[in-house]
């Protein structure tokens, strides 16, 4: 399963593999950073883990995510 959020300093991708979910920041300068993993290995984990990684793409898709980090 994968996901994308366009920015306006990137792109956000969110995806999932056998050991969880990731959630990778592309920026517009071509800078890949791993934001954020949430470890799963059943159905309600991959759930949870997939809630977490969204919430963290929307804090850091907020534009004031800089200015706190």
């Amino acid at each position: 399963m994968k996901a994308h959020v366009s920015t306006a300093q990137g792109r956000a991708n969110i995806f999932q593999d056998e050991s969880g979910v990731h959630l990778r920041i592309i920026e517009s300068s071509g800078t890949i950073w791993e934001a954020g993993f949430f470890p799963a290995n059943d159905h309600a984990g991959f759930g949870q883990a997939w809630e977490n990684a969204l919430a963290l793409a929307r804090d850091v898709i907020d534009s004031s995510f800089a200015a706190r980090h």
